[in-house]
């Protein structure tokens, strides 16, 4: 039986993994990507629940790149994608109602393997020609001609080969914050007096910044037919809440955070927080252990093999924004296309 052999494989649908797949896709390369979570996104992920959606990763993001800005604006215009104004940084842009649409149109064309945990990268050091083999945890193995790696720096460098001394270099030099995130979801009757008398508070999103919660966004959606109103809510512990509280078990520090969400929502009158129920009906914690990227690799740093067909790509090489993601592997796609 002959084996398959990709032009390129790409590890990690986020999205540096997916703007490098549709780069070279563009280029009539065949690609895979491999990705050990179950929802391609990375930090645009969501977390769907029957009644209420979180995007429990990054909450907005901006543009200034043509091709990704001219991306958003047509995302824009067919409803994936919302602008918001946000009270210090202006016009962002926030998933509509979460960002599961605009990725599934992202990955609509590429071949993605989800639940797919890559355990081992390998080629022989002094044959660079070969292939590459990519090991699977309870999978067969893939092969590829070219790799490009887009995980967090730690991950990148867990995975690269000993004697590709200057990228693992590369990815020792990346730092980062952890981030806590905690997702609450709440019912209430349309006729609830939190909202006081003001039904069009159901059209805006509350956001509060304030003492441990570094961001938080709450959305309401509701259902005429069943006379109730679902906020779902996302909080982002600040990076000193969240590295005291990395280690500890997901199920610790839900209930403080949301806690003192509530506190902060009583100094906003629009709405009598007493209204809302004890009982919450969705509340769940979760660890972004490399969240914010507080340090980018060197520019000087090596970014791309071409000798042994791989490259790397990430938020941790160009900056911690959605936007040098995506730049990341699109450079990262570019680097091991041939040159005219």
């Amino acid at each position: 039986m002959l084996t398959h052999i990709y032009d390129f494989v790409v590890i990690g649908s986020g999205i540096s993994g997916i703007s490098a797949a549709n780069t070279l896709i563009k280029n009539n390369k065949d690609v895979l990507i491999l990705d050990k979570a179950r929802n391609s996104g990375g930090r645009l992920s969501t977390r769907i629940h029957p009644t209420f959606s979180f995007d429990h990763g990054a909450q907005f993001f901006t543009t200034k790149d043509l091709e990704f800005s001219q991306i958003v604006h047509k995302a824009i215009q067919t409803q994936e994608i919302a602008i918001l104004e946000h009270p210090e940084k202006g016009t962002v842009y926030v998933g509509n109602p979460v960002f599961r649409p605009f990725i599934s149109k992202l990955t609509g064309s590429l071949e993605i393997m989800q639940n797919a945990s890559v355990t081992h990268i390998e080629k022989p050091q002094d044959k660079p020609e070969e292939r590459w083999c990519i090991s699977i945890a309870d999978n067969q193995p893939i092969f590829a001609k070219n790799i490009i790696l887009t995980m967090p720096a730690p991950q990148t460098n867990a995975l690269l080969p000993e004697y590709l001394t200057e990228l693992k270099h590369t990815s020792l030099q990346a730092l980062y914050d952890p981030c806590i995130a905690i997702l609450a979801g709440v019912e209430v009757p349309l006729s609830s007096s939190i909202f006081l008398d003001n039904s069009e508070l159901l059209d805006k999103p509350i956001l509060i910044e304030k003492g441990n919660i570094g961001w938080s966004i709450a959305k309401w959606s509701h259902s005429v037919e069943n006379n109730t109103a679902y906020l779902s809510v996302i909080i982002h512990a600040n990076p000193e809440f969240s590295s005291q509280h990395i280690e500890e078990d997901v199920s610790t520090f839900p209930d403080s955070l949301w806690e003192e969400w509530k506190s902060h929502l009583k100094t906003d009158a629009r709405f009598d927080v007493s209204a809302l129920p004890k009982h919450i009906s969705y509340l769940k914690g979760h660890k972004w252990r490399y969240a914010r990227v507080t340090k980018t690799a060197d520019e000087e740093c090596e970014r791309t093999n071409q000798k042994y067909s791989i490259a790397l790509a990430g938020d941790w090489l160009e900056g911690p924004r959605i936007e040098s993601a995506w730049i990341s592997g699109r450079n990262a796609a570019i680097s091991l296309l041939p040159q005219d």
